[in-house]
């Protein structure tokens, strides 16, 4: 069976991409995520997620860096994990979808002293890359819940068009999103 590429094939499959994305966040009123252009390049994500558990649990999961790849669908591959001095390194492949090969992360994850978790680029296959969680806890009766807000700008170092990578963006961002929120609910469960 030969493979020919076809431009017809590839919008049908975008075309996809965007309106899963669409449904997804419809299905979903606990999410609210904006992807646009970025001034500085790339793309610029802004989410708002309610997660039914404590502060403490969300960050626990975000911070469960020998697990990260889970909370990406598979998509990310941890190569190597070092902490040091207050920040934890990470080396990372990450597939470049719908493309062939990965893309390396090497970035750094700092918990800073007003709580906010901020992960920055090193080095790596971005010309930019810098992601921010701010955990706030919700009353929600006699529990706790989470408003976790994150911030996110990337660039990867690719030639894929722009609307190609909102769409990819916005997909992986509202699977990671809906992966966490288990994985928090389930850490708060286990206590």
């Amino acid at each position: 069976m030969s493979f020919k590429f076809s431009w017809a094939a590839l919008l049908a499959v975008c075309g996809t991409l965007l309106s899963g994305s669409v449904v997804l966040a419809a299905e979903d009123p606990g999410i609210v995520l904006d992807v646009q252009s970025d001034p500085s390049g790339g793309k610029r994500a802004v989410a708002t997620l309610r997660v039914p558990a404590p502060p403490d649990a969300v960050r626990a999961v975000l911070n469960d860096f020998e697990h990260w790849p889970e909370l990406f669908d598979g998509r990310f591959v941890l190569v190597k994990l070092d902490r040091q001095d207050g920040r934890v390194v990470t080396d990372l492949r990450i597939k470049r979808t719908p493309l062939p090969g990965h893309l390396r992360l090497l970035c750094e994850t700092r918990d800073l002293p007003n709580g906010e978790i901020v992960t920055s680029l090193i080095e790596g296959n971005f010309r930019h890359y810098r992601r921010r969680w701010r955990l706030v806890p919700e009353a929600n009766g006699l529990a706790v819940h989470t408003r976790a807000e994150m911030e996110l700008s990337v660039d990867p170092d690719t030639w894929t068009q722009g609307w190609l990578f909102a769409a990819i963006l916005r997909s992986d961002l509202e699977t990671h999103f809906k992966i966490l929120r288990e994985r928090a609910v389930a850490q708060a469960g286990s206590r």
